[in-house]
């Protein structure tokens, strides 16, 4: 079947002849094919359940949320088992990598609230609660800023649902005062990007644990799917100073604060 698409990649194709005569009289033909793309003429020649049964999948194939959940789960409850550093990893990035199949148009709409005082406004919901994660859909509203804020004992996969938001990762340099505190402590930025629809930022118990989110004009939605591999503790916001106290290292000044 391949060796078939391609002899009719090479009949769909023209072909264009040039002839160079030197001065010694010889003549050196030379024939040019203009070749169409390998899968633009497969998908003219070969019916799809063909190109199906090839896997020649002309388009990204995707998932709704009930096969996500039903494909997902069991992988994700026995990774889940290990909370080691690396176990985390590997259980976030299967989740992660199963929510790159996700169509978004199936993730289901959880009721929304106003979070605190916010302004303008930032809103959360639960969408979904099970072992061994839960999923919280949030929504900012345009020019929307959710402070720094850490995930004790928790991982998170983001996935951006609409709009657009700039996402910035740090990680806690050395040791931390208990929450209460106001004493300084130092954090190290260790991403700085963006989330849109179907794009993905992932953080762990063990690494760039702290994050925050910041939208324009035009605000943006997305999905957290959460995981405790440990007690819940409670998390804290911080104030992060604008300057950073080693610019190469990327270090900020720090401290944990109410809000």
């Amino acid at each position: 079947m391949i060796k078939d698409i391609f002899k009719s990649v090479r009949l769909l194709s023209s072909e264009k002849t040039e002839k160079t005569e030197f001065k010694s009289g010889v003549i050196i033909e030379r024939r040019h094919f203009l070749w169409l793309p390998v899968f633009a003429v497969a998908a003219l020649t070969v019916p799809r359940n063909v190109l199906a049964a090839e896997n020649l999948n002309l388009t990204a194939g995707s998932i709704n949320w009930d096969d996500f959940l039903k494909e997902c789960l069991p992988k994700a409850v026995e990774l889940h088992k290990d909370s080691t550093a690396q176990g985390q990893d590997a259980y976030l990035f299967w989740i992660a990598s199963m929510a790159a199949r996700l169509n978004l148009m199936t993730v289901p709409n959880a009721k929304l609230g106003k979070f605190k005082d916010l302004n303008p406004p930032v809103e959360f919901g639960i969408g979904y609660r099970g072992v061994p994660f839960f999923i919280v859909e949030w929504k900012m509203s345009p020019n929307a800023y959710f402070p720094p804020h850490n995930h004790p004992n928790a991982s998170v996969c983001t996935i951006g649902l609409e709009g657009e938001a700039r996402i910035r990762n740090f990680e806690i340099v050395g040791n931390a005062p208990e929450f209460s505190s106001a004493a300084k402590f130092s954090v190290r930025e260790t991403h700085h990007g963006i989330i849109s629809a179907g794009r993905i930022n992932v953080l762990s118990a063990k690494r760039d644990n702290i994050h925050t989110f910041q939208v324009g004009k035009d605000g943006a939605r997305g999905i957290d799917i959460s995981t405790y591999h440990g007690e819940n503790i409670g998390f804290s916001f911080l104030d992060i100073q604008e300057k950073p106290t080693d610019a190469e290292k990327k270090l900020f000044e720090a401290n944990w604060r109410k809000l």
